[in-house]
């Protein structure tokens, strides 16, 4: 039997964090994982055709460098980053585009083109996030209720706390039509919506979205030259490197318990593999607690709480692969890093109600990716990468299945609204592949109905609540064992705080003699 101090299921960037801090710690670190390389949904592939490199899921990480983890885990180094002149931008139309540039004031100067006001709401909205709202970031990224972030926080909040609280419960819509006069300069700020599964009406809708755009602004849309895989090996060499060891093609069947204690697992092939410490699972709390251990051993609380759990809309995936670049009707849109499709707030609000009602939205919200303009090792000479996706039901309610012609209709929908906003681009599609909510599940399980956020952004699955109410600090009612994965606070994205968050408790625990 393999012994060591840690064990850690799955090897998306929140479990190769972990398990580098937790070598850095000196521990004994194994990483096992089910596929045959290592990163979860950090991962790059030619989909379409030969020396067409897509990023498989993830694919921009401004989150990441404005988290800890980057310079921790010193990726800075590790990988080699793209920037984008124009990291995103947002269409109301075909021809109507606002753009977020690299400095906060030429983004300004150009929404003061069509309206003074807005250029004045966009500075001011910059001016808080540096006094307020990255510090909120800190505190939202890090434990919840955290000593020094909450402190940070509250110091910068002051006595505008209350209209802080306010704004930040509030749903999105209401705050940008309060800060900008124009549907452009409205759905720059919101556009971050469109990641999520809550809707621009919704109460709650302020934080991820706000929180994108100004990270957008801050941080720019850097991608991984040569792919996103380049940041998986990156996060993979910092467990090897900090002693630790990953073995793929492992899948773990079970956790073993002794005395309601984790003390090891089982995979697959039979195998063993000794905790002596703990284990950590980056897994959903689905598949940990009604898979991997047993559930007559978890408090009939604990289990109503994990019933309630819930996971958002799917998204549907489109790579497409190109002879030459977008064909875009809007100027200015060449250099940029994501493009937002998302039409008026209202377009924004109907296509992501559908989407949680179980129908195929008429007037998709699109996020287009464009990585190849800032990474030509993405492409051929002359060929260039699009990256698409969009929210959809997991499965739509009126044709209950994705087989039987709803994802061909669906696609074709799908370019109809790209040829809208980039006339002739139909005709520059040298390769295609599309995929499904099903069909990411199936390549990852971590994405259930094709969730990629592992978990609903809905306010009742934020903070305390994720993934159970009173379970939120990645400890579990089985000692020894840990959730480290984004169905943890603090969610979805590329980020590694869960797994950060987690090593620490796991740290913290352990000198406690908690494990």
């Amino acid at each position: 039997m393999d012994r060591f101090d840690a064990v850690i299921v799955g090897s998306g960037p929140n479990a190769l964090v972990a398990g580098a801090l937790l070598g850095r710690a000196g521990w004994r670190v194994l990483v096992l994982e089910r596929s045959d390389t290592a990163g979860g949904a950090v991962h790059s592939a030619e989909l379409t055709l030969p020396g067409y490199i897509h990023d498989t899921y993830s694919a921009f990480y401004g989150m990441l460098h404005a988290s800890p983890v980057f310079h921790e885990l010193e990726l800075d180094r590790r990988v080699q980053w793209a920037q984008f002149p124009v990291p995103v931008a947002a269409l109301t139309g075909p021809n109507d585009v606002a753009r977020c540039l690299l400095d906060d004031r030429a983004t300004a100067d150009e929404l003061a083109e069509r309206s003074p006001a807005d250029a004045d709401g966009w500075i001011e909205l910059c001016r808080w996030w540096d006094r307020v709202g990255r510090r909120f970031l800190d505190m939202m990224l890090g434990p919840i209720a955290a000593p020094m972030p909450t402190a940070r926080f509250l110091a910068a909040a002051g006595r505008d706390l209350p209209g802080v609280a306010r704004m930040l419960v509030e749903p999105m819509e209401a705050l940008a039509r309060h800060r900008f006069g124009t549907a452009s300069g409205q759905v720059l700020l919101a556009a971050g919506s469109s990641h999520t599964d809550v809707g621009v009406d919704q109460p709650g809708s302020v934080p991820a979205a706000l929180i994108l755009a100004m990270v957008a602004q801050k941080q720019g849309m850097p991608v991984p030259v040569g792919g996103a895989g380049r940041l998986a090996e990156a996060l993979a060499a910092a467990v090897t490197d900090a002693g630790g060891r990953i073995r793929t093609g492992a899948e773990v069947t079970r956790v073993v318990l002794e005395k309601g204690h984790a003390v090891g697992v089982e995979t697959r092939d039979g195998g063993m593999v000794s905790a002596r410490r703990a284990v950590l699972a980056d897994t959903g709390p689905g598949t940990l607690f009604t898979r991997l251990v047993d559930a007559t051993v978890l408090p009939p609380r604990f289990l109503d709480g994990l019933r309630q759990f819930r996971y958002g809309t799917g998204v549907f995936k489109v790579d497409l692969a190109l002879d030459g670049p977008v064909p875009w009707a809007a100027p200015g849109l060449d250099n940029c890093g994501v493009v937002h499709l998302t039409g008026d707030l209202d377009n924004m609000a109907d296509a992501a109600f559908g989407a949680r009602r179980g129908r195929l939205p008429r007037h998709p919200m699109l996020i287009v990716g464009q990585q190849s303009t800032a990474d030509p090792s993405r492409a051929p000479e002359g060929g260039h990468t699009l990256w698409v996706e969009t929210h959809v039901p997991p499965i739509p309610r009126e044709e209950g299945t994705w087989a039987g012609g709803a994802r061909d209709r669906f696609l074709e929908a799908v370019l109809d609204r790209l040829e809208a906003h980039a006339p002739g681009l139909r005709s520059r599609i040298v390769g295609m592949a599309a995929r499904t909510p099903p069909d990411l599940e199936a390549g990852n399980p971590n994405l259930v109905g094709g969730d990629i956020g592992s978990g609903s952004n809905a306010l009742d699955q934020q903070l305390i609540f994720r993934p159970v109410p009173g379970w939120f600090r990645y400890s579990t009612p089985v000692r020894g064992l840990y959730l480290c994965s984004a169905s943890a606070h603090p969610g979805g994205g590329v980020h590694g705080m869960v797994g950060r968050n987690c090593a620490h408790r796991v740290l913290s625990d352990a000198r406690l003699h908690r494990i």
